[in-house]
């Protein structure tokens, strides 16, 4: 008996573990590529923004994120069919695929697909092209 609640107390924790979500940080892509993650446990949000290999043309969107399977999905505020899987560690993130109904938060020539993040405590907010806190 001893010895069933023990494996009981055990597998709670480790499930406790896996649900908990990534840390919220900032994480930094290529020139002004940033991902941003707050929040925690069923609260966890997300916020991205991409840019067009010139100029200011933008992908950017804010949300929360939920867990989907294997990946994280970032679920844009006031939608339902967007929904962007990412690919998060504790080192960094990447998007992992980009739903056809996604592409309403690109500006021309800007694109969110093959997007990559590395954690950076130093960098730059994730901000829109406003200047608004994306997190």
């Amino acid at each position: 008996m001893r010895y069933s609640l023990l494996i009981a107390v055990m597998l709670s924790a480790c499930s406790a573990k896996e649900q908990a979500g990534p840390a919220p940080g900032t994480f930094a892509g290529a020139g002004r590529d940033r991902l941003c993650i707050a929040g925690e446990g069923e609260l966890l949000r997300a916020g991205l923004i991409t840019y067009a290999a010139q100029g200011d043309a933008n992908c950017s969107m804010a949300g929360k994120l939920e867990r989907k399977g294997e990946a994280w999905v970032l679920i844009p505020r006031g939608e339902g069919e967007c929904q962007l899987a990412l690919t998060v560690d504790q080192s960094g993130a990447r998007i992992a695929s980009v739903p056809g109904a996604c592409s309403y938060y690109c500006g021309p020539g800007a694109s969110l697909a093959g997007r990559s993040f590395k954690r950076d405590s130093k960098a730059a907010q994730a901000t829109d092209f406003a200047g608004s806190k994306l997190c």
